[in-house]
């Protein structure tokens, strides 16, 4: 479905912003791996739910990374928000 490819573009999206805030390849990032174990602290939490905002031009919670701790589920969580966006526009 069109859903899912726009879900892997967000997926692939956070993936980069995630290797450059780590400094590690996009590739060894794993959508499913909770982000803590990835090593994101509160810092890179804070510049990714700045990046998100600027990126989707949609709000986002500050505990963005508590409440969905996977790439993965902010991917979902993104595509979710940017589809009711686009509704109310």
């Amino acid at each position: 479905t069109p859903m899912n490819a726009h879900r892997r573009q967000i997926l692939r999206w956070l993936g980069t912003q995630l290797a450059s805030y780590l400094a590690v390849p996009a590739a060894t990032i794993n959508p499913l791996l909770p982000l803590a174990e990835m090593g994101v602290d509160s810092v890179h939490a804070i510049s990714l739910v700045g990046d998100v905002e600027a990126h989707f031009d949609i709000d986002v919670e500050p505990t963005m990374i508590f409440d969905y701790p996977t790439l993965a589920r902010i991917a979902e969580f993104i595509s979710t928000a940017v589809a009711e966006q686009q509704q109310v526009a």
